[in-house]
């Protein structure tokens, strides 16, 4: 019998040393969010292994940066577009919108890739085939949509401490369909690419199909609040945006998630310019480059699937999440020296694999857990601005700098010396807004914070006003201690300021109560009391003076 319990002891401690005191209950629902992402990384890995082979044969691989600037443009439209849908559908509705029309446009485009001229037996590029900058455009904002919709939805079920645990699990099974998708693209050559985008759109339907699996399974868990009031539709175009530039904190979430792109759109365009070359530009040479894109894939999936799996949970829980955030930005700088001292294909291609590894295994998993102390609607709104719109744009940026050195020939001869200078820039400076955001997220946590719960001018007005007067704005379940003599002028602050704020009196005092602020003066109480009606007992313990 002692022989039978000791291995199950080991595996129990392996279990607490990785993951530490995970939520068995969870593990059901933990387990079906990661099929979930699964699919969404499978289907998305197999289009983007793609996506560059497309474009190099349809237009031409040198249009590449122009193309990552103009998909700004459209995932802008996109998201517009996906904002305005909040408020109007259930959070599982959003699947269903968002997979169906991206299943239509792949089985489309991979009909038009069969033709024998608008398709890939043309193999004369160029910049005027439109299929080209269409399947460019699709699957960039697809893969950036669905995931952040998917760790939207995800981040609103979940609580920090399960994050820990669960998050590294979730990303490590996800993997597992980025592993499959990536090597069904090696196989082009045999399954033809217009074959492979059906296939694609197949994926998309599969996650709306699983999503109402979702639904059926954890129905506690989905959010059964009705929808706000009508807004504006020119308003909730750009919610998402207006919420960025209102908090400081969700505009430094922008910075970190953002930035690191950057460094990998330079650092994965030198990588596919040599690779290129080396391959040649004919139809053989077009399968053998898709090739060593589905390589790639599989290279960087398989590094992320063995981190996720053994050690996000660990590096997380034994760091901190502040120091964690930390980590990436490091390698980023060390990367753009290695690959300026020894710019070869193959250390390229290493160097890129392990960032974009740890992109998805470390560096996402810990920012989707800077959300979790946010409103909902920073959740879904503003962090669609930031995965789609920001990405596109940072990636637009790196794109700019491969343009700049691609159009000169000087420059172009010696594209990873002068890329990557203005890559190990941008390292830097997102090694400090890392440091910034990490400090910012344990206040939050510390405080029982939530960012943008109380979102209105009222509350930014009570928050300047009590921070002039150098008190702190009191949050639910939280003691105030504020001296005798003070009790009076705080009172008299309170009051000038209730009267000016516009929103309804009986809702400035059921947020004063809920802050547990109260007065010992019955002439107070009777300022206090809502008009029309006497006013309500004082609570017992909430006296300031």
């Amino acid at each position: 019998m002692v022989n039978q319990q000791q291995p199950q002891s080991r595996f129990s401690r392996v279990l607490e040393v990785l993951y530490g005191d995970i939520s068995w209950h969870e593990m059901p629902r933990v387990m079906y969010l990661s099929a979930l992402l699964c699919c969404i990384i499978g289907g998305f890995w197999l289009l983007d292994s793609l996506k560059d082979t497309v474009l190099a044969t349809t237009v031409g691989l040198e249009y590449q940066p122009r193309a990552k600037a103009l998909s700004v443009c459209v995932t802008l439209v996109v998201v517009s577009a996906y904002n305005a849908l909040i408020d109007r559908v259930s959070k599982p509705s959003l699947f269903y919108v968002v997979g169906s029309f991206y299943a239509v446009i792949f089985v489309v485009i991979g009909g038009f890739l069969a033709h024998r001229t608008i398709g890939m037996e043309n193999t004369t590029p160029n910049p005027n085939r439109l299929i080209g900058w269409i399947c460019y455009f699709a699957i960039e904002s697809y893969g950036s949509l669905a995931v952040a919709l998917f760790w939207a939805f995800t981040n609103a079920t979940i609580d920090l401490e399960d994050a820990k645990s669960s998050y590294g699990l979730i990303v490590a099974f996800a993997q597992l369909g980025a592993i499959f998708g990536s090597t069904l693209a090696t196989q082009a050559r045999a399954l033809h690419i217009s074959f492979l985008f059906v296939v694609g759109g197949s994926s998309c339907l599969l996650v709306c199909a699983m999503v109402r699996g979702y639904e059926l399974l954890f129905p506690a868990l989905l959010d059964d609040t009705p929808p706000p009031p009508a807004t504006p539709f020119r308003r909730r175009l750009f919610d998402g945006f207006a919420l960025i530039l209102r908090h400081s904190y969700v505009a430094n979430l922008l910075a970190i998630s953002t930035l690191y792109e950057v460094v990998l759109t330079v650092l994965d365009f030198e990588m596919k310019i040599i690779g290129r070359a080396r391959y040649g530009t004919d139809t053989r040479g077009a399968e053998e480059f898709a090739g060593l894109m589905g390589n790639f894939g599989q290279t960087v999936n398989t590094i992320s699937f063995v981190f996720s799996l053994a050690g996000f949970s660990y590096v997380v829980r034994s760091l901190g999440l502040p120091v964690t955030l930390l980590v990436f930005p490091l390698l980023l700088v060390l990367a753009t020296l290695v690959t300026y001292a020894f710019p070869s294909l193959w250390i390229l291609f290493v160097t890129t694999a392990i960032l974009k590894a740890l992109t998805y295994a470390l560096n996402e998993p810990a920012l989707e857990m800077l959300y979790v102390p946010t409103c909902t609607d920073i959740k879904f709104k503003a962090k669609a601005w930031i995965d789609v719109v920001g990405a596109r744009s940072a990636k637009a940026l790196g794109s700019a700098i491969n343009d700049v050195v691609q159009r000169s020939p000087y420059l172009r001869q010696n594209l990873p010396q002068y890329g990557n200078v203005p890559a190990l820039i941008v390292s830097i400076i997102l090694l400090f807004f890392s440091f910034q955001v990490g400090a910012k997220f344990e206040g939050l946590v510390e405080d029982g914070h939530v960012v943008g719960l109380h979102d209105d001018d009222d509350d930014d007005r009570r928050t300047r006003l009590f921070d002039h007067a150098k008190y702190e704005l009191v949050r639910p379940n939280t003691a105030l201690s504020i001296d005798e003599d003070d009790a009076s002028v705080f009172r008299s602050i309170a009051r000038s300021e209730a009267d000016a704020l516009a929103s309804p009196r009986d809702d400035l005092e059921s947020r004063a109560a809920a802050g547990n602020l109260g007065s010992d003066d019955d002439d107070d109480d009777d300022d206090a009391a809502p008009r029309g009606g006497p006013p309500d007992p004082e609570p017992p313990g909430t006296s300031l003076g």
